[in-house]
């Protein structure tokens, strides 16, 4: 049909202004959908930035730093740096803890750190293996294994066993209590207290023990692990109700000690 010479051109017109509104429509999606995606990782900053400050004061607070600042102080002394090399985080599906290698591959750790999981991991500080680690031995009721790792034919650092101990000498104990790893403390050997379930008394000290300092060796001043970690109490002293770790003295694991050697 022909058009009379009146009537509006509008088609070609119509096409063009119809190109034009899809680009301007599609750089405004686009600019929406940047805004959009601004919006939510301003959000998401906002959330992390808010869990990191909720967080924040479970881990630095006034229990932990003072005793973050004294295992930085007592770290700086070069027999304790020695000692930590030998001091290992045992994870399991379930936690983690700690252990310590006295020699041959055998890690000396809390029943209650593996106990149940459904394997075993240790690992040295300064190296990135995780040595799976298999049971060698076990005493329940004093709340002691002993984990093998394969050395692969690399010497690992050890601490040596020592079955004497006296009231009063100086030790040191290291560990990964609650969220930090290789945490130095020190303190003393009060006394022999009994324990309510156990056969045989634990070794009372009064250096600081956290939740996943078990397995921590007690260090005397010769560098010899005299006990290990197991649990925290109160007890009674002269000047009143005092914390004290409770350890394991090495005396008691005689059988085990034969196992590895000792």
């Amino acid at each position: 049909m022909e058009k009379k010479p009146d009537e509006p051109v509008t088609e070609d017109w119509e096409w063009e202004e119809t190109e034009e509104d899809s680009a301007e429509e599609q750089l405004a999606a686009a600019a929406r959908r940047r805004r959009i995606r601004n919006i939510v990782a301003s959000l998401l900053a906002i959330a992390l930035i808010g869990n990191v400050l909720a967080f924040w004061p479970q881990i630095y607070n006034s229990t932990t730093l003072p005793f973050l600042f004294k295992s930085k102080e007592l770290s700086a002394r070069e027999n304790v740096q020695s000692y930590k090399e030998a001091v290992v985080l045992v994870s399991t599906d379930k936690g983690k803890g700690t252990g310590f290698h006295v020699n041959g591959g055998y890690i000396v750790t809390n029943y209650h750190v593996i106990e149940g999981g459904a394997y075993s991991a240790v690992k040295f500080p300064g190296n990135d293996r995780a040595y799976e680690a298999s049971i060698a031995g076990a005493d329940p009721d004093l709340d002691i294994a002993l984990l093998k790792v394969e050395e692969s034919g690399q010497s690992l650092p050890s601490i040596p066993v020592e079955r004497e101990w006296k009231p009063g000498e100086h030790v040191y104990v290291i560990g990964n209590p609650l969220y930090f790893t290789q945490i130095v403390n020190e303190g003393h050997v009060l006394e022999l207290v009994p324990i309510r379930g156990r056969d045989k008394p634990a070794l009372a000290i009064d250096a600081p023990v956290f939740k996943g300092n078990s397995g921590s060796p007690v260090i005397n001043e010769e560098g010899r692990a005299i006990a290990v970690v197991f649990a925290t109490t109160e007890i009674e002293r002269e000047e009143g109700p005092a914390q004290a770790g409770l350890a394991v003295p090495f005396a008691d694991l005689e059988e085990l000690l034969k196992a590895i050697g000792y």
